[in-house]
């Protein structure tokens, strides 16, 4: 295929076959647009050719009856010895004319019937009908003509005859002679009467027998045209041997003024070809039909259709250098006016970027204001310069509407880095020039403060990786401490000191093994390095085990625990484990830091898909802590970290929270503290 594609020999072929599938289907278009005229009419009496002929009959006739009017004026002369002495010579021509005049009209050698009344269409001057013949159930259409017979000529219809005799004084008074000429022709002719009118018909139904034939023709040579042709366009550029578009000589003309010339020698070609098939529609049409007409008639159409093979082949050239051009790329570059615009347009545009942003809309709007002005008064005179303005209106709307689609893109993308998508980058292609150095600007913010997030991560990460190692570290020696109290708790002493150093001891251990295993718990769960396994857990059954076993402990500080429950089970979607761990916290929290003597409110409800357990109690210090602050890491109610919390509770509780797809909120008011815990509920 490709060396098909790259040979010579077939391109010529292919042209060749364009041309002489262009000249066939130009004779057989020119043919059938010949023939169009007449299947588009439903009678051979409603086209153009018969109006014609018919008229110029009436024509003919108007002269012949003047004609006769002379005749009788000259003989009447004659008579009366006052003619001049070529009058008889001008009778006789007359004579002979009126006799050829009277054949001509005869019906034996013409289908063309007519009466020629006078206006009032009392008295009957002149007809080729029998006697008892109707011109009205005669002809298929009857015409109406009427006008004034005077001695030096006659008018009517707005057309004067003057059949140019001799002898006559045109400037003669007399009275004129007010005639009416009705006319026509039958339907149905044939031909034993060989007259225009006959071959107007045969020619009629010559055409439409004809017209599908010639159609069909045209088609199937047209679509032979057009494989060629898009064979023609696939190949060009294409050359045997050669690497790439190969351009020829027609590429080194400026593309715009090749196409004006290629596109004018097409217009002129089917001009040429149009009229060439209108003067054979009109000439076999009133010419004498014979060997030699029909010889003139098919070169006329040989012709016509070279004319349209030429012009084919002229809209080849140009088709075939538009793709050599948008092969090679170059189109652009090989077309002046294209060169041109396109450097006033780069100038203009390296100037307009130059300028700052508020000049630029400044003198934006001052240019817009001036066109709008000469377009508007211009419009008053010329709907053109309208036409133009709303134009200008339509292209400033466009305008509007990209740049503040660009805007659009920009707020959306300041707003996605915003809330925390630190590598999100706006998409700055076709976007206008000042937002897209914004929408840059952005993007590399955006590269830096991940940057930097990145390396605060890799710090928190670092930071967390020492808890967790210090606190396995720790844990070693701890445990040998704690195992060698437990021994010392084990033997018999008999000094109260030491018993008291050792309770002391042991109390002071357990505390620090409890907060060794805080940091540990709070540092995996703020990493998001705990597995989380969730199911449906039954949160009020959770809720009395937790109050069961806390419930001796708070009794000892004096605490009443008030549990709000609703009616059945509520179930939750969570991880049993972790949400025992956030319950037991909170709790634990209020037998730490609630005062006294108070009431512990521990409520649960659902609805809306979420359930949400809260815990309010009275704190014994003053919260001089905001809320967000007291779920930080080494953060309690109290500053003088007199009490035996760590500060880790709060926030291991958030984490924990976090992780099972929940939320955990606090609220301050005053010495109330209220902790709300929302999970998703299970259906």
């Amino acid at each position: 295929m490709k060396k098909l594609q790259c040979s010579a020999a077939a391109k010529i072929c292919a042209v060749l076959v364009l041309l002489a599938a262009a000249f066939g289907a130009g004779v057989f278009g020119v043919r059938a647009l010949i023939s169009s005229v007449s299947i588009t009419r439903s009678s051979w009496q409603d086209s153009s050719r018969f109006y014609s002929a018919i008229d110029e009959r009436c024509q003919n006739l108007v002269e012949g009856i003047e004609m006769s009017q002379t005749l009788e004026e000259l003989e009447k002369q004659i008579a009366e010895g006052t003619a001049n002495p070529l009058a008889y010579a001008d009778a006789e021509a007359l004579r002979e004319e009126k006799a050829r005049m009277e054949e001509r009209f005869s019906r034996q050698n013409t289908w063309f019937r007519f009466r020629l009344l006078t206006d009032d269409g009392q008295t009957l001057l002149g007809t080729n009908l029998k006697d008892d013949e109707a011109i009205s159930r005669t002809v298929k259409e009857m015409h109406y003509f009427s006008f004034e017979l005077w001695e030096g000529g006659a008018y009517g219809n707005g057309h004067y005859y003057d059949p140019e005799t001799a002898g006559l004084n045109p400037d003669a008074e007399a009275a004129p002679l007010k005639l009416v000429l009705e006319y026509g022709v039958p339907e149905k002719v044939d031909d034993s009467i060989q007259d225009e009118f006959s071959q107007i018909w045969r020619l009629w139904d010559m055409d439409r027998a004809s017209f599908d034939q010639y159609l069909t023709g045209f088609l199937n040579l047209g679509a032979l045209t057009l494989l060629a042709l898009f064979w023609l366009l696939w190949t060009a550029g294409h050359k045997a041997g050669a690497e790439g578009t190969v351009t020829t000589w027609q590429e080194r003309i400026w593309f715009d003024l090749y196409a004006v010339a290629m596109i004018a020698a097409v217009v002129l070609l089917s001009a040429c070809t149009i009229w060439a098939a209108e003067q054979l529609y009109w000439g076999r049409s009133y010419a004498v039909r014979g060997e030699d007409f029909d010889t003139f008639f098919n070169l006329g159409i040989m012709g016509a259709g070279a004319l349209f093979a030429v012009g084919v082949g002229c809209g080849t050239l140009l088709l075939r250098t538009l793709a050599v051009r948008l092969k090679a790329h170059c189109l652009a570059r090989t077309t002046l006016l294209c060169r041109v615009v396109t450097w006033m347009v780069r100038t203009i545009h390296d100037f307009v970027r130059l300028l700052p942003f508020t000049w630029k809309i400044v003198l934006g709007f001052g240019a817009y204001v001036i066109v709008t002005f000469f377009l508007i008064m211009g419009g008053v005179y010329n709907g053109a310069f309208m036409f133009m303005y709303l134009c200008l209106q339509l292209a400033l709307l466009i305008f509007l509407s990209w740049w503040a689609y660009g805007y659009y893109r920009l707020r959306q993308g300041t707003k996605t880095i915003a809330g925390g998508d630190l590598e999100y980058q706006i998409d700055t292609r076709r976007m206008p020039y000042d937002l897209r150095l914004q929408a840059e600007d952005l993007n590399n913010i955006s590269a830096g403060l991940s940057a930097a997030v990145d390396e605060k991560m890799k710090s928190e990460r670092f930071k967390a990786e020492l808890i967790t190692n210090v606190s396995h570290d720790l844990k070693t020696p701890l445990t040998s401490i704690i195992n060698y109290v437990n021994l010392l708790k084990s033997t018999q002493q008999t000094d109260p000191k030491a018993i008291e150093y050792i309770e002391v001891l042991d109390r002071k251990s357990q505390r620090l093994k409890k907060l060794t295993e805080d940091l540990v718990e709070a540092s995996k769960a703020s990493t998001g390095v705990l597995s989380v396994t969730r199911e449906k857990i039954g949160m009020s059954q959770l809720i009395d085990q937790a109050t069961a076993e806390w419930e001796e402990k708070l009794s000892d500080r004096r605490l009443t625990l008030v549990t709000t429950l609703p009616e059945g089970e509520t179930w939750v979607y969570a991880d049993g484990r972790h949400l025992w761990r956030v319950i037991d916290n909170l709790l634990s929290n209020c037998a730490k830091y609630a005062m006294e003597g108070t009431r512990i409110y521990l409520d649960l409800e659902r609805g809306k898909g979420q359930v949400a357990l809260s815990v309010k109690n009275i704190s014994r210090d003053p919260l001089n802590v905001p809320a967000e602050r007291l779920m930080e890491r080494f953060v309690r109610g109290e500053e003088s970290r007199s009490t035996e919390g760590s500060g880790l509770g709060l926030s291991i509780a958030r984490s924990l929270t976090e992780l099972q797809g929940g939320a955990f909120d606090l609220a301050v008011d005053g010495d109330l503290f209220k902790a709300i815990v929302t999970l998703p509920q299970a259906n």
